[in-house]
């Protein structure tokens, strides 16, 4: 540039500077030589990025170099990804947000687009799960075996078809991608402050390489222990509030009072059948263990063997207050809002109830993967085989109930109230009379569910990919290939039930009731449990909320020591009662042994077949290059769901019950029947990626396609269970529904991109996708003709009824339109002096706007409309990361936050259920105390956030959640 512009100025002055130049070469020759001998003597003076700003360079340059729109998040060194799991790591990228479980990062969303709409897969394959759905539960994917993750938004051709809102592939790391030896070992204490124990974390990574760099081997271990606890306020059952739990109305008819304090005009109100307070104690424990096997014997051809096993334990004990309300005869006092939702509520003459949950899971995943690579010339054959299996068992509860009861100490009943103040998103709880729940001597068994549940789920493929390099044009190459993916994932359910208040009732074998059904007695030794069953919790329930709810009270202290007096207690019922004789079948296997439920058992086995052709396009337009895919993919599904449905054999006439003509009453014989039901699917998947690179740093990217979702595995069963309507000509039909099609979705993306000299990144992306074809929960109505008894029939017909069904199940309907608009930023500032230059910022923002034209109205009175919104479309997310990287230290602030959406149509059956905006912050910092051992700092949800639902209206909450805040120490080695 400086000669050019010399040379049009001046002739002379040319001359000058080629002739310094000539005599100046020798010296600048010795210079250049001297230079590079000093750095090739003395590597401490090389200059290398690692850390923060390593891992974040890399993730930009795959972004960049990528033929279609993706971002990555890359792991800072071998063994240490960015943050304790993978999913919380994700949520940094633009687009992404996650849902958490008890306040771990659990799920990915991209676009809005909810966990079950992205495919999420492991070094490209396929990982069997035991959630029922086609998500990922990253909580059993230890993060310290990760290299990376790639989040591709744009599909094409080569990628398997099955995601709407993104391809996420996480990757392990491979040794002869880093040849020689290196190991890390690490070790680090958690702690949560409401558990308020500290618990140990241990991993380690040794990778090596030999025959000269042709054979490597890797080898990583990882073991965590965590405890927390789970704070939550529960309002359920909203749709049974009124008389008997059928009907719409208000809790004491005409002498409701309405905000003004004077008798409310509205005709009817809502508010919780059930009002739960929880605290639960959960203790995880998880290990995993990785292996991968390399061999390259020559330029030409390297084959990875990977093994991978995770396995989770998890158990939890909790308990809770749950107050009854839903008898609007026990109500002596009760205000309703203007709009209908239950206020203020006074219930006389009742006990209060102990919610206990707990439970035992265990979880595993094992993975297998066979890839063999090989080039001759222009061609490139890939093989990939590879097989992954997931195990839960789990068995526990959380319906257990105790009472607190209404007696005296002299063992009569002490009338008593409670009041109920709703005004603030956890309800203010006041007792009087006999009540006191933190009186361990007010506590009897009442009854206890309890539930098992085992999923089995297992994932073969093959695949076979062939790259022929063609350099013919603008045609660079060609991609062919063929998949096949056989799945098999297997559910069973189980249950059973002790009643200590209606003598015992249990389940029987075939998992039919058996009992009197009688209700809590007055006889104040029912239900007495030895000492040492029950403590006191501890005393900071919903901590730093301020508020007049409960925050201490009775709970289990060992649920093993619990189960054994309640079996205690119906040992001695059938002891000396000879009327209970027939239960002794029941006595003797244990009340606890759970036993099939009716239509609680299925399995589908889906295959899958696929092939597709892509062409690899490059070329100039000018100074621009650019480059580019074009390709199809074709999909043939077949699925089979066989299983129990709980089928009506007879609707009867309750004799009973009914109070003819004007009040009928039926009742159902059902029995379990096995079905089996295959169903078939063909797709063609057109998809297009086009980037432009306009120089300097410019990019211009646009893509289409089109693309599929399969319905989640747990939806698709043959599980179909009918029951009769209580006092209503009606048969309600639940369970998953084998005919449902996939979502259908075409979609264009269009993004600019620049990057800048100092490696800061910045982007823009517009994101439409046309749903064709969707899933939603939705009630269907219509005359019911299976068989019914002529007695019941003419009894409806007297009094001109006839009997209909109400299905409650997954269909297939349109969908409707999303669209919306990313921003990106990545920004170091590296111009500022000294200490300075060490900061950097990452952020994002995502708005995606959903219209869903075809959504059915509710129709419901006192239930909102919910609109044209989709569910799970959050309007409005971002995250923001302001980062350090400096010398020896590092450290990381990040804030994500999500915007207020509807989770549900049908959150309870009938209302919308929404999702409340949500943010949280998160803290992360390390110093290099040598070269080769790193001290680390972590802070999870700092400011202690909570999550908040609510149902159709802001004053209809349904749940707050606190998970509490997340610390982790700990030291880091490598060798």
């Amino acid at each position: 540039m400086l000669t050019r512009e010399v040379e049009s100025d001046n002739w002379v002055g040319l001359s000058l500077f080629r002739r310094a130049a000539a005599l100046a070469a020798p010296a600048l020759l010795v210079t250049s030589v001297s230079v590079l001998a000093a750095e090739k003597s003395d590597s401490l003076e090389e200059v290398v990025v690692t850390g923060i700003r390593a891992s974040l360079n890399e993730a930009v340059d795959l972004k960049r170099d990528a033929d279609v729109i993706q971002d990555s998040i890359v792991a800072e060194d071998i063994g240490k990804f960015p943050d304790q799991n993978v999913a919380e790591s994700l949520q940094r990228i633009t687009g992404v947000s996650i849902s958490r479980v008890n306040g771990e990062g659990s799920q990915v969303s991209v676009r809005s687009f909810g966990p079950q709409f992205n495919m999420v897969k492991l070094n490209s394959r396929s990982l069997a799960t035991t959630t029922g759905q086609r998500s990922f539960d990253f909580q059993v994917l230890p993060s310290e075996l990760i290299g990376g993750a790639d989040v591709i938004k744009s599909p094409t051709a080569d990628l398997a078809a099955g995601s709407i809102g993104a391809y996420v592939n996480i990757r392990t790391p491979r040794p002869l991608d880093d040849p020689g030896f290196n190991a890390v070992a690490a070790v680090n204490g958690n702690y949560h402050d409401l558990a308020q124990d500290v618990n140990p974390e241990m991993s380690g990574l040794l990778s090596n390489t030999f025959a000269g760099n042709t054979v490597g081997v890797l080898l990583g271990v990882t073991y965590k222990e965590s405890e927390g606890r789970i704070d939550s306020y529960r309002g359920s059952i909203w749709n049974e509030y009124a008389p008997n739990g059928t009907g719409y109305g208000l809790p004491m008819g005409d002498q409701t009072l309405g905000e003004d304090g004077q008798p409310t005009t509205l005709e009817g109100s809502r508010g919780p059948g059930r009002t739960r307070y929880n605290m639960v104690d959960e203790r995880r424990e998880r290990a995993g263990a990785v292996a991968v096997f390399q061999w390259a014997p020559s330029d030409h051809f390297v084959t990875t063997v990977d093994l991978f096993h995770t396995r989770l334990d998890r158990d939890f004990l909790g308990s809770g207050l749950q107050v009854p309300n839903q008898v609007l005869s026990r109500y002596t006092r009760a205000v309703v809002s203007d709009s209908g939702t239950i206020l203020q509520s006074t219930i006389a003459n009742t006990d209060v109830e102990m919610n206990v949950v707990y439970g035992d899971e265990k979880s595993t995943t094992d993975a297998f993967g066979l890839n063999s690579l090989w080039t001759r010339g222009a061609l490139t054959l890939a093989f990939d085989a590879s097989y992954s299996k997931a195990e839960r068992d789990f068995e526990g509860d959380d319906s257990t109930a105790l009472h607190y009861t209404l007696f005296n100490d002299a063992g009569g009943i002490d009338p008593g109230e409670i009041s109920l103040d709703y005004s603030t998103d956890i309800p203010s709880m006041t007792t009087t009379g006999g009540l006191d729940v933190t009186d361990i001597s007010k506590v009897r068994a009442a009854w206890q569910r309890h539930a098992a549940e085992e999923v089995e789920d297992e994932v073969s493929e093959l695949k076979l990919d062939a790259l022929y390099e063609v350099d013919a044009g603008i045609l660079s190459s060609v991609k062919v290939g063929v998949a096949y993916e056989q799945r098999t994932i297997g559910f069973a359910d189980f249950g059973t039930e002790f009643d200590a208040a209606s003598g015992g009732q249990t389940w029987n074998g075939a998992g039919m009731w058996i009992g009197d059904g009688s209700t809590w007695g007055t006889d104040p030794n029912i239900g007495v449990l030895p000492s040492g069953v029950l403590e006191l919790s501890d005393s900071n329930f919903m901590r730093g909320i301020s508020g007049n709810f409960p925050r201490q009270w009775v709970q289990i202290r060992d649920i093993k020591a619990y189960r054994a007096a309640t079996q205690a207690y119906l040992e001695q019922l059938v002891a000396s009662d000879p009327t209970q004789a027939w239960r002794a079948d029941v006595v003797n296997a244990g009340w606890d042994t759970v036993y099939p439920g009716p239509g609680g058992t299925y399995e589908n086995d889906e295959d899958t077949l696929s092939l597709y052709t892509q062409f690899n396009l490059r070329g100039d337009i000018g100074r621009v290059g650019w480059a580019g895919n074009v390709g199809v993919r074709y999909v043939s599904i077949t699925n089979t769901s066989i299983g129990t449905a709980s089928t009506i054999d007879l609707l009867r006439l309750d004799p009973q019950a009914s109070n003819l003509p004007d009040h009928v009453v039926n009742t159902a014989t059902t029995s379990p029947k096995v079905l089996e039901v295959e169903t078939d699917e063909d797709h063609f998947l057109p998809s297009f990626n086009l980037r432009l690179d306009l120089g300097g740093g410019h990019y211009l990217r646009s893509a289409a396609a089109k693309t599929i979702t399969r319905p989640a595995l747990g939806d698709q069963g043959v599980n179909l269970q009918e029951s009769g309507g209580v006092n209503a000509p009606t048969v309600a039909i639940t369970g998953g529904n084998p005919y449902l099609e996939s979502y259908e979705v075409s979609q264009f993306d269009l993004s600019y991109e620049f990057y800048s000299q100092q490696d800061s990144a910045y982007s823009i992306s517009y994101f439409y996708k046309d749903i064709s074809k969707f899933i939603s929960t939705i009630n269907t109505v219509g005359p019911w003709d299976g068989p019914i008894e002529p007695a019941l029939a003419a009894a409806y017909a007297a009094n001109g009824q006839v009997v209909n069904f109400v299905s409650t199940r997954k269909e297939n309907r349109p969908g409707g339109v999303v669209q919306g608009v990313e921003l990106g930023a990545l920004h170091y500032f590296s111009y500022l002096p000294g200490f300075w230059n060490g900061f950097g910022v990452q952020a994002n923002y995502t708005f995606a706007d959903s219209e869903d034209k075809d959504a059915a109205p509710i129709n419901q009175p006192g239930v909102p409309e919910p609109g044209s919104s989709l569910e799970g479309f959050a309007e409005h997310s971002y995250n923001v990361v302001g980062f350090y990287d400096k010398g020896k230290f590092q450290a990381r602030l990040a804030y994500n936050w999500r915007d207020n959406f509807m989770s549900s149509r049908t959150g309870d059956g009938l209302q919308p259920e929404y999702t409340e905006d949500f943010g949280q912050l998160d803290l992360s910092m390390s110093y290099d105390v040598t070269d080769n051992l790193t001290a680390a700092l972590e802070a999870i949800n700092l400011t202690n956030e909570t999550r908040l639902m609510y149902l159709g209206q802001r004053d209809r909450v349904s749940l707050v959640e606190m998970s509490g805040v997340r610390y982790q120490l700990g030291l880091r080695a490598t060798f």
